[in-house]
């Protein structure tokens, strides 16, 4: 279990970490875009072309974060269905139900951004191909099978719904990647 939720950890920091530089990209483009249309008259060539594939990635991969702090959206119309008895049981099933699907749609991810790749689609306005975009969905919908199959076998590790999804302070980041505290000790 601790190695679960080591790499779970781990896992949260890459998500955050990619997040971060696809949300810089996005507002990078979208920020220059706008500079060099009130400075030359004209904006920037592909910049809001870039702006969306940085915004695809954020959604695709902040999913994860959002299911990592437990604030995702889950259906409760089923809660009381069951005695209370039976809640453990029915949360696995969830978690498992959850990652089964997850895993599905990231097999349909692939398959689609295969398909992109064999017929050499490209976007129309800055011709670059299409298919490393769409391969965000399978990258953001595995991150979560992984993660709610985890969660599933270790329901300890599963965050209270609505828990922070701040970023971690650089303590805890060397704890994380490290496995210890700023003092150099292992916990």
């Amino acid at each position: 279990m601790k190695f679960a939720k080591t790499f779970l950890d781990r896992l949260r920091v890459f998500e955050q970490f990619l997040c971060f530089t696809a949300f810089m990209v996005m507002a990078g483009a979208l920020v220059y875009d706008v500079l060099k249309r009130q400075f030359t008259g004209s904006g920037a060539f592909g910049a809001p072309q870039l702006g969306v594939i940085g915004m695809i990635v954020v959604s695709y991969i902040g999913i994860g974060l959002a299911s990592a702090a437990g604030s995702h959206y889950r259906p409760r119309f089923a809660d009381k269905v069951f005695p209370p008895k039976y809640d453990a049981l029915m949360d696995r099933i969830g978690e498992f139900g959850f990652a089964l699907f997850c895993a599905f749609m990231t097999f349909i991810s692939i398959k689609v951004s295969l398909e992109s790749y064999e017929l050499k689609d490209v976007a129309p306005v800055l011709r670059n191909p299409i298919w490393p975009v769409q391969l965000t969905l399978a990258v953001g919908f595995g991150f979560v099978a992984v993660r709610h199959f985890l969660y599933g076998l270790y329901p300890a590790i599963k965050p209270v719904s609505g828990e922070s999804a701040e970023v971690p302070s650089a303590e805890q980041v060397n704890e994380i990647l490290h496995g210890q505290d700023s003092t150099g000790q292992r916990p």
